[in-house]
């Protein structure tokens, strides 16, 4: 568990100082590495805060990406038009949050029926109907015809 945790806390400090040295003004430059030796000290509390099996998810939440061909291909397939790189790599951030928040909210399903193990489909449904409801999935059950009758 030590080598995991030795290994996010390097990955952290890696990226801070690779995005530090990206900075051009010196004023700006120096109020950037501010905040970010203060984010980086937050996420290493955090880090060490975290459980066994927290970590394991965090670890894997990290490492997890999905396809940018896969995305890029649906994006074409639904608008007709190529998406650009840029497009691309936002949608795949964008849709990895949303699996990340839906997980989050199926595993607190899970623990209020008192339930162990993985999660299954019951908790992912359930999950999405909530956020639905709540509104959070920008997707409403029931929607609105567009077409009207003559």
């Amino acid at each position: 568990m030590s080598s995991v945790k030795e290994r996010l806390k390097a990955q952290i400090e890696v990226e801070s100082s690779a995005s530090s040295s990206s900075s051009s003004s010196q004023s700006a430059k120096e109020k950037q590495s501010n905040q970010e030796s203060e984010e980086q000290a937050k996420m290493q509390v955090l880090v060490a805060s975290l459980g066994e099996d927290q970590l394991d998810r965090y670890e894997a939440f990290r490492r997890s990406k999905f396809p940018q061909a896969q995305v890029k291909k649906m994006v074409q397939g639904m608008t007709g038009v190529a998406p650009s790189a840029n497009c691309t790599i936002a949608l795949s951030g964008i849709a990895k949050v949303l699996v990340g928040q839906i997980v989050e909210e199926s595993l607190d399903i899970q623990e209020a029926l008192k339930e162990s193990g993985p999660i299954h489909p019951k908790h992912i449904r359930e999950a999405i109907r909530r956020m639905r409801n709540k509104g959070l999935l920008g997707i409403s059950k029931h929607r609105k015809c567009k077409l009207k009758r003559l």
